[in-house]
C-alpha cells in the first residue's frame, strides 16, 4: 500500500478500534492508555497518552507518519 501511513499513533480509543475493525492493526504502533480492544494490543502496542497527559518523547520516538 505504497503512499498509505504505515505507522500510526492513535490519540483516541475509537481510532483505534476502528482500524482494528478494519484490519489495520498492524499499522498502529502507538494507542491511547485507556484502549482496552483489542486485548492483545496492551501487551504488543506502545501506550502514549491518557486522558490529561502524553508522553510527547514517546510520541516522537515512534516516528508516526499519520498521527490520529
Amino acid at each position: 500500500m505504497a503512499g498509505y501511513p504505515q505507522r500510526i499513533v492513535c490519540l483516541t480509543e475509537e481510532t483505534t478500534g476502528t482500524l482494528c475493525l478494519l484490519g489495520e492493526e498492524e499499522r498502529i504502533v502507538g494507542f491511547p492508555e485507556f484502549t482496552v480492544r483489542p486485548p492483545r494490543a496492551r501487551n504488543e502496542k506502545t501506550r502514549v497518552s491518557a486522558f490529561t497527559s502524553a508522553r510527547l518523547r514517546r510520541f516522537m520516538e515512534l516516528e508516526p507518519d499519520l498521527p490520529h
